[in-house]
Order: structure tokens, then sequence, then C-alpha cells
């Protein structure tokens, strides 16, 4: 059987730059997007049988494409954004759900809990992924069960069987995940709804939302935060190529105009190598890398 025919939408040699919010990467071989979990589930096993490389992306919000672009399939989560609201204060949504959109569906049902949730880019599986969080909340805090496919099956894991650290999860090696059940609370909704007010106020005033961006580049070291480290060691507003340290907070890259792929990794090595230099501190990004390094 052919991906196409199992009827998700195909798009070959699709310029990734128009997939990432960094708006940088070369060419795609293949981009599939499923309509929904079961066409998911059908393409991600026909990939596991077949020698193809195959990648799977949500939104591309915590992604870097290489210039060289991406051999294979992305299989992406784009349609699969089915959100519902079960028991009363149960969310059960598909991998591709946009954090946001369950945020404001929660806050109209008058629940509380995904409030931490205000403003940050990304998905489902990309949020469970790497423990999306801000506010001093994470995403681990509210999530009861999560599905997810791996070596050809679709399995349910509970909270308890996944070990969350910072900006982490330990899910088995290769595995993707499909959809997962979140646990709210009964809530004030005025009162969530002005704290939501409040976050995104402060995220505007303080982070590049308006500009093509990632999100923040590198995880917090121990003692101080990344912003203030990179501002620290003088890198704020440092620029390669069309690639920027934004002038508004040092942990995020911008693409002022045209940057590639190489630009911002430049300015991400830059910024390891001198934290490593001048402080001894050993950066890590938060950010994922995907493709072929060559062009």
């Amino acid at each position: 059987m052919k991906i196409e025919n199992i009827g998700c939408t195909t798009i070959r040699q699709y310029p990734m730059k128009k997939y990432t919010w960094l708006k940088v990467g070369g060419l795609a071989d293949l981009v599939v997007q499923p309509n929904n979990n079961d066409e998911f589930l059908e393409v991600l096993n026909l990939l596991f049988s077949s020698d193809t490389p195959w990648v799977v992306l949500g939104e591309g919000s915590n992604t870097i494409v290489y210039d060289g672009g991406i051999s294979g399939v992305v299989v992406s989560t784009k349609k699969l954004k089915k959100i519902e609201i079960i028991d009363g204060t149960k969310v059960l949504a598909e991998s591709g759900a946009i954090l946001g959109t369950i945020l404001n569906k929660t806050l109209k049902a008058g629940l509380t809990g995904f409030e931490f949730a205000a403003g940050i880019p990304g998905t489902v599986g990309g949020g469970i992924f790497m423990n999306a969080g801000a506010n001093n909340e994470e995403i681990k805090d509210v999530v009861d069960t999560v599905w997810i496919w791996t070596q050809g099956e679709e399995i349910a894991l509970s909270r308890s069987e996944i070990k969350f650290e910072y900006r982490k999860s330990h899910l088995p090696e290769g595995s993707i995940i499909t959809k997962a059940l979140f646990t709210l609370e009964k809530g004030n909704s005025s009162e969530s709804e002005r704290n939501v007010k409040d976050y995104m106020t402060k995220r505007n005033l303080t982070q590049p939302v308006k500009m093509a961006n990632t999100g923040s580049i590198f995880k917090n070291p121990p003692d101080i935060a990344a912003g203030q480290l990179i501002e620290e060691l003088g890198l704020k507003g440092f620029s390669i190529g069309g690639a920027k340290f934004s002038d508004l907070h040092a942990n995020f890259i911008i693409n002022l105009a045209n940057a590639t792929a190489r630009d911002v990794l430049d300015l991400i090595e830059t910024a390891k190598r001198e934290a490593l230099l001048q402080r001894g501190i050993k950066l890590e990004t938060e950010v994922r890398v995907i493709g072929n390094e060559d062009n």
C-alpha cells in the first residue's frame, strides 16, 4: 500500500521554511497530513514496516529544519486537532491540538488548570514530549493519560508511568504521542481569564511574539535564567546573517529577514561557546533540530 492510498493530503518537495515558525529550512521530500487518528496510525504502521526515513512534526514552533531539507516523509499532525471535554473536568485532545485552543475551550467550560499554556506555541504532542511549561507550571501537572504509538501499536501510559523532568519526558525511544487526557478542576472563570490576560500582557511586553521565532532556545541553567546569561555574555541583539538574539528577550532568536538555518545554528553555537568559556556553563537547547545537515 502507498501513503497516497490511505486518504491523507500529500505534498511533495515542500519548503519547510513555510512550515516552521522560525521560517528556515530546506525542502521536504514528502509532507503527509492524516485527517484523523486512524489515518495517523495507518501511516505510522506503513512507515514502520518500510525503509523510508520519516519524522513526525506538529506546528513546527520548537523546531529548526536544516537548510538541506528533510529526506523521506514528514508526517504532519496539523489536522489532528480534536478536543473533547468529558466527565465535566477531563479533556481528551489529539496530538495536533494547539495548547492555546485547549486553554480557550477549558476557560469557556469553567475549568482551571491549563492557564500556564497561555501564549505557549505548539501542540499536545510537542508539549508533552518536552514537558512544556510557563508561569511556574508544566504540562505534567495536568496530564492524566498519554496514548503513544510504539513498535506498530497504540498503547496508553498513565501519568505515573511517565518520568517527566524539566523540559523533558522519558517516553519509550521512537514512540509517537497520538493523544492525551488531561484532568482539570472546576474554577472561577473570571479569575482564570484575568490570570491569562496578565500572562499574555507580560509575554507580549517581554518576548518577540510578533517576529518569526521558535520560542525559548535554551533551557535555563540551574542558577541563572538563560536569557539573563546570554545578555551578560554580551550577545543580546547579536546577529549572524539574518538571525538575531532578540533585543527584547535574549533567549529568543528571531528571523530578521531571509535567515538560514545555518545562521540560527551558528548563533546557538556562539552562545554555547561563550557560556562555557566565560562562565563555565554548559547551555542545553530546548529546540529540536531535524533534517539533512548538508545542503
